[in-house]
């Protein structure tokens, strides 16, 4: 740990470094009959592109685990996985926002008198990670969690099941087909893991932050990833109108 005469201003840490652990003192020592202070910090701050490499290069079995950590402390909804994906890349990032935060602040709590004696250690993500568990009961660092189910009507499924069909295949959904898909849309709406929900998470500090997670699952996707096996390149482009079409009326 590099050594320094000169007082640590966590001030002069830009806003928008990510800071995502390590040190920092002021230690009273004597030189000679002088008593002096002498500053120690050693903070990481790496970039985003450091921190999405550093995912990237993750073994399978540890992304795993930290996707476990991540549900666990309430940033990833899905499926426990080792996989790079999308979704576990982005509860990665948001963690890691937030780690960083609770580090500025409490650098700029202990760090802010330059003659105040102070040994800050912060937190990197593991062990941010482990305060955020939501699996324990003191209630530091917990959340409120509201789910939303969607409903639709029997008409209303019926109608999307046949436009999708008539949009990939030319012609609309046999009753057979309607009957099947009505009810495996029916089944995965009601499938926890797919519910849209807002968490309400206790940051510390009197601060609460509103963490609003989209549905995991809508019909039309669904049914145009169903219709469409073997013919990728139209379940794109019927993909993107239906994007394209909900991001118009206010649903994308």
């Amino acid at each position: 740990m590099a050594e320094s005469y000169q007082p640590f201003d966590p001030k002069k840490i830009p806003s928008d470094v990510i800071i995502s652990g390590g040190t920092a003192s002021n230690i009273k020592k004597y030189q000679g009959s002088n008593l002096v202070n002498i500053y120690s910090s050693d903070i990481a701050t790496p970039n985003e592109n450091r921190l999405l490499q550093d995912f990237e290069g993750f073994t399978a079995d540890y992304r795993k685990s930290l996707s476990q950590k991540l549900k666990a402390a309430g940033y990833y909804r899905g499926d426990v996985t080792g996989k790079p994906t999308l979704k576990l890349q982005e509860a990665y990032f948001d963690a890691y926002i937030d780690l960083s935060d609770a580090n500025r602040g409490r650098l700029s709590a202990y760090a802010g008198d330059p003659n105040q004696a102070y040994n800050v250690q912060l937190d990197n993500l593991e062990t941010f990670l482990t305060k955020q568990d939501t699996g324990g009961g003191d209630g530091d660092g917990g959340f409120n969690v509201i789910q939303q189910q969607r409903k639709y009507s029997p008409d209303t499924i019926e109608a999307t099941i046949d436009k999708v069909f008539r949009d990939l295949t030319g012609s609309g959904a046999s009753k057979a087909q309607i009957a099947k898909y009505t009810k495996n849309i029916q089944k995965q709406l009601a499938d926890p893991k797919n519910l849209a929900q807002t968490e309400y998470k206790d940051m510390g500090g009197g601060v609460q932050r509103q963490i609003v997670t989209e549905a995991a699952f809508t019909p039309e996707s669904y049914l145009i990833e169903e219709v469409s096996k073997g013919d990728p390149a139209k379940a794109s482009s019927v993909m993107g109108f239906y994007e394209v079409f909900n991001k118009f009326i206010g649903r994308g």
